[in-house]
């Protein structure tokens, strides 16, 4: 469902409490001044008990339905923008990285390019936090920093 179809689900549901408590309440209001208030037929003292708890759940509802929209549109981010800014070869390697869920090992990518070459592409994106190096036998590990493994997801 789009966020504009849950607004529109919200701002009913909020309507139509604000009715009925707007109602119950001149309903309550009509029957105590006439002096017809009966705790038989109506329960005023149970009113506003039933309407706050009425309340926290059409406010938890509300909650519910637009949080996730809300933080969706907050996580739309351009990730070919993002990898735009970077040289034609560290963009290759990080696209690597991603394919390989995170983390490749660093002769697997210098047999692609050359041990040099990926050395120095590696190094350079070490300095700058996108990637971590982590030993691994006689090679390493060439895993995407958390926080852009997330912004790749």
């Amino acid at each position: 469902m789009d966020l504009k179809k849950k607004l529109l689900i919200v701002i009913i549901v909020i309507a139509g409490f604000v009715f009925g408590v707007s109602f119950s309440t001149l309903y309550a209001q009509v029957h105590i001044a006439e002096g017809t208030a009966c705790s038989c037929t109506l329960p005023i003292p149970l009113l506003i008990p039933t309407f706050s708890s009425l309340g926290v759940f059409v406010g938890s509802i509300v909650y519910y339905m637009l949080s996730p929209a809300i933080s969706r549109e907050v996580r739309k981010v351009d990730t070919k923008a993002i990898l735009d800014l970077l040289e034609p070869l560290e963009k290759e390697i990080i696209r690597r990285i991603v394919e390989n869920k995170g983390e490749i090992s660093q002769s697997k990518l210098s047999t692609e390019f050359g041990k040099v070459k990926v050395f120095r592409v590696i190094e350079a994106l070490k300095n700058r936090g996108v990637v971590e190096k982590v030993p691994y036998g006689k090679t390493n590990k060439i895993k995407l920093n958390e926080k852009f493994v997330k912004l790749f997801e």
